[in-house]
């Protein structure tokens, strides 16, 4: 018995080997490395999109001149794409690059496209740091309801002191480098300096930082913007490094805010208002159009909108926003301006667009503007925004979208 069972041990040690060899040489085989299921390896990507194309009537100034004709206008439009991905620390690194279409590139004969995006961007919980082209810092305080974001520019938005004036967009976007806290995504706090385009060419060089500022704003709880009575408000000051023979250094002060009326998701009735007050020159008398952005003013802008947005249906909104511009110790060159604004929704992003505006301008002015005291435009048009989200993992509070002008809400 004792023999049979150490036979039968070594059989049985050997058949085990046999039979676990081929196992063992397979685990010892290289095996292929899955692909990683996780997409968050790969960068987020955002392409956006506004299309704006009106028949326009009126006696507007483009390129210097006064037109008298129906035209075409496809200015505003825009094309931006942005990418995004978390970094090791928690943080979120993000671009984006746009192009638009100036006011002047409707003819054909001068620049066609705009670079207005162009910035690197860090965020942090409680932190942001952006660096490159984007909007002038001071330009955001307040957006106003009219059809293209320079409507009535010279009331709604802090003038660019080293622009000539021939393209508008100047006086929206700049070379940024900012620094933002927040303090729970309600409260702002942005400091930063800027290269303010100076297409007139008083500056020292052609990039040299030449503005510096701070800005606060309070925001409500994202989504929440139809049920909070307040929905916005913020102050800012800016310090511009001009030198001139009338202007040693000129300073903006912004304030503004956004408020609901009737809080409503359906019925919404908002009230927008802003003043901005440039002083430190001491310019008597305009010799030039720069000369209107350099010499001390007070602008107030407002505006009431009506936003109909039912449940399941299409949407429209109507609005008016009016500005006063006033200037001190220059006689004869006041200024004010209108803007009748209507929007239908026809489909996901897709709207039809209707606005009659008006401006006057006193005398001394007006001269400025090729002797034109009056400008009336009326536009109908359709407006088509789209955005296109790949590889959604990550959401970045500085997007392409946000940087757009928008009409009714999706």
């Amino acid at each position: 018995m004792k023999h049979f069972t150490k036979n039968f041990a070594k059989t049985l040690l050997v058949l085990t080997g046999v039979f676990t060899r081929p196992l063992v040489a397979f685990a010892m085989q290289a095996q292929p490395v899955p692909i990683p299921e996780s997409m968050g390896t790969m960068p987020q990507v955002e392409i956006d999109g506004t299309g704006i194309a009106s028949v326009n009537y009126g006696n507007p100034i483009e390129n210097g001149k006064v037109r008298y004709a129906p035209g075409i206008d496809f200015s505003d439009s825009s094309l931006l794409i942005g990418g995004a991905q978390r970094l090791y620390n928690n943080g979120i690194g993000s671009l984006g690059f746009g192009v638009l279409s100036p006011d002047e590139g409707n003819a054909g004969t001068t620049n066609p496209l705009f670079v207005h995006q162009a910035f690197v961007d860090y965020q942090a919980e409680s932190a942001e740091f952006l660096i490159g082209r984007s909007d002038n810092r001071a330009s955001h305080l307040v957006d106003f309801p009219t059809l293209r974001e320079e409507d009535l520019i010279t009331f709604t938005n802090p003038l660019d002191p080293f622009s000539n004036g021939s393209v508008l967009e100047e006086h929206r976007y700049a070379n940024v480098a900012s620094f933002t806290l927040n303090q729970d995504l309600t409260y702002f706090e942005d400091f930063h300096a800027q290269h303010l385009i100076d297409s007139q060419g008083i500056g020292s060089t052609s990039t040299s930082l030449n503005s510096f500022g701070a800005h606060f704003e309070y925001l409500c709880a994202p989504g929440m913007e139809p049920l909070s009575r307040v929905v916005s408000y913020g102050i800012g000051y800016e310090y511009e490094t001009i030198s001139q023979p009338s202007t040693r250094g000129l300073n903006q002060v912004s304030a503004g805010g956004l408020i609901n009326l009737n809080q409503s998701l359906v019925d919404r009735v908002d009230f927008r208002a802003q003043d901005l007050v440039n002083f430190g020159s001491s310019l008597k008398s305009f010799q030039n159009l720069n000369d209107t952005y350099q010499a001390s003013y007070n602008a107030i802008a407002g505006s009431v909108r009506y936003l109909h947005n039912p449940f399941g249906q299409p949407g429209y909104q109507i609005s008016l926003t009016g500005g006063y511009r006033s200037f001190f110790g220059i006689d004869q060159a006041g200024s004010w301006g209108l803007a009748v604004t209507a929007a239908k929704r026809l489909g996901e992003g897709f709207d039809l667009v209707a606005q009659y505006a008006t401006q006057w301008r006193a005398a001394n002015l007006a001269a400025q503007y090729q002797g034109q005291t009056s400008e009336n435009v009326g536009q109908i048009g359709l407006v088509f925004n789209f955005s296109g989200t790949f590889n959604p993992h990550i959401s970045p509070r500085r997007t392409p979208l946000n940087t757009q002008h928008q009409y009714i809400p999706d």
